[in-house]
């Protein structure tokens, strides 16, 4: 059984919660590849931010990126987090991926 069996949402409530985290998801995978691309130095120094996107019907969601970890041998940790639509428990998506000093990337 899974959990979201367990909760009883009507199954088009569910669906949608569902469909929410499957949108947030995307715009923060959407958001940390291009996050990919930038150099380790430009990650390293830039500051934590939020991104705001537009959706349709009005709608808006954030994605917050922040750099939060240099590890002793200079990886760089990224970590990009959506929110913004009602999900299942309130479980928000968040894409992560590590930067090394060589411009390569690790998940």
């Amino acid at each position: 059984m899974r959990l979201i069996e367990l909760f009883p949402f009507r199954k088009k409530h569910r669906q949608k919660l569902q469909e929410n985290y499957q949108i947030l998801w995307q715009e923060a995978e959407k958001i940390g590849k291009d996050y990919e691309k930038r150099s380790y130095q430009e990650i390293l120094s830039s500051p934590a931010k939020t991104v705001i996107i537009n959706l349709a019907d009005n709608q808006q969601i954030s994605c917050s990126i922040d750099a939060y970890d240099v590890q002793k041998n200079g990886n760089v940790a990224v970590s990009i987090d959506a929110a913004g639509l009602p999900t299942i428990l309130g479980i928000k998506p968040s894409y992560h991926f590590y930067k090394k000093p060589d411009g390569s990337i690790y998940y």
